[in-house]
């Protein structure tokens, strides 16, 4: 049972692991340069990741059966810790212009690059789908959290926030609409019904050559998103990010993954479904923080340097607690 469990959670682990690690290597060695980077994040963020979310949330069959309520929780947490994160943070002794990328820190996470792959090894076409469509509250809600927070901390002269600007570039998010065309899809086919209960619009009986276009190039997004996550890696020593550092690697790597996972688990004895929800919940709260969190930083005031050393640090360890999480999982059997 033991070697059972620890092989599962290898092999869910080591191909985010042996991916990044590759990543950085061909950066070290001179195969990836900093403008192939930046294109290999345009095309993730462009083309593969919103393929990948279209996907999975078309594999859903009906959203007839879609709990709303497990949407909602699974986006919970992060307004659960951007109180607690506030709260934390009065009393901690940092400068000021840390403490916003280390209260982003608690509620942005890489579930795009990270948590997605992860969630494919460990989760089922039902539960990928599931954390496709939590994504649809997840990316507005972290993204607003971030500016406020980041507003609240900059001690300098404040930036007008302009929020009709904010709604629009969170309708031209490519990875909100693939997410969105996804949905659409699905509602086709659970309410655009013949007399038998057949779909009258499919993809992939329909187009089939446009379905196994979006499928393979919805496959190429987590490989290509963590060699490029890799390759962006700089190890450096921050003296003076200590604090911040140790700061957000207890709450990213260990207070919020086993908070969100410990109360979804007692869901479950009253709300079985919920069990669907856990490999959500290490896709968005176990893994490290996101890259894109230190634009956020450089665009809207604090440290920038710090930000960057929360994304390698949190990323660092959390294939420790992501590891540790997996392995408990499974042997308690919720995994």
């Amino acid at each position: 049972m033991f070697f059972d469990t620890l092989l599962f959670s290898l092999n869910a682990i080591l191909p985010v692991i042996l991916l990044i690690l590759l990543g950085y290597y061909l950066k070290k060695k001179g195969f990836i340069e900093e403008l192939l980077i930046r294109k290999m994040n345009q095309y993730i963020f462009m083309i593969a990741l919103p393929l990948l979310f279209f996907y999975n949330v078309y594999q859903t069959e009906t959203l007839k059966n879609v709990d709303l309520g497990m949407l909602f929780f699974s986006a919970s947490g992060l307004v659960l810790f951007t109180i607690i994160g506030y709260v934390v943070l009065l009393f901690i002794k940092m400068p000021i212009n840390q403490k916003g990328p280390v209260h982003q820190s608690f509620t942005r996470s890489n579930f795009a690059m990270i948590g997605v792959s992860l969630a494919a090894f460990i989760g089922t076409r039902e539960t990928n789908a599931l954390l496709s469509l939590s994504a649809v509250l997840i990316f507005p809600l972290s993204n607003f959290i971030s500016i406020i927070v980041l507003s609240i901390f900059y001690k300098e002269e404040k930036k007008q926030l302009d929020f009709i600007y904010i709604v629009k570039t969170f309708f031209k998010n490519p990875l909100i609409v693939g997410v969105i065309a996804g949905i659409f899809f699905v509602v086709l086919k659970t309410y655009l019904v013949s007399e038998n209960n057949v779909p009258i619009i499919l993809i992939e009986r329909d187009v089939p050559f446009l379905y196994n276009v979006i499928r393979s190039l919805s496959q190429t997004a987590s490989p290509i998103a963590l060699i490029a996550l890799g390759a962006q890696f700089e190890f450096k020593t921050l003296s003076r990010a200590k604090q911040a550092i140790v700061t957000s690697v207890i709450f990213k790597n260990l207070i919020i993954p086993v908070s969100m996972l410990v109360l979804t688990i007692l869901l479950i004895p009253s709300h079985e479904n919920y069990r669907l929800l856990i490999p959500t919940m290490i896709a968005l709260y176990a893994s490290p923080v996101a890259v894109s969190s230190v634009v956020m930083v450089q665009n809207l005031g604090g440290d920038e340097e710090v930000a960057g050393q929360l994304v390698v640090w949190t990323t660092l360890l959390s294939s420790v607690t992501i590891f540790g999480s997996i392995m408990v999982l499974r042997m308690l059997g919720y995994l």
